[in-house]
């Protein structure tokens, strides 16, 4: 699967862009057959993609066979250009390709907890 193997192993091409309100992120996944086989996970400043692929090919002619198969899982964590709202995220998976799209958090606008004094 050429472009997908890295030189730490199994790694997909994640493309991570921003527009004024979102931050989108593409992932090639080649080989992964079903949105099944995806975890995505997320923090204020980072996006975590992880799999499972299982591909394989079967040739039979009288006399000759070949079978190749694939097998693998991957983890890639990727820091994020700006903070974001996770919990507002969506994902979709379509044709190997993975699409993630977080909204951004406002600047200045960071969690606030209120403290019970004592």
């Amino acid at each position: 699967m050429p472009g997908f193997w890295g030189p730490e192993g199994v790694s997909p091409r994640v493309d991570i862009y921003q527009t004024d309100q979102e931050v989108v992120a593409t992932a090639e996944l080649p080989g992964i057959a079903s949105k099944d086989d995806l975890q995505v996970t997320l923090t204020e400043n980072t996006l975590n993609i992880k799999g499972e692929f299982k591909k394989g090919t079967e040739e039979r002619q009288e006399g000759y066979y070949h079978s190749e198969r694939y097998y693998g899982t991957f983890s890639r964590t990727l820091p994020l250009p700006v903070e974001v709202k996770p919990d507002q995220a969506r994902a979709s998976y379509k044709n190997g390709i993975l699409e993630v799209r977080i909204p951004k958090k406002e600047p200045g606008k960071g969690n606030i907890y209120r403290v019970d004094v004592q």
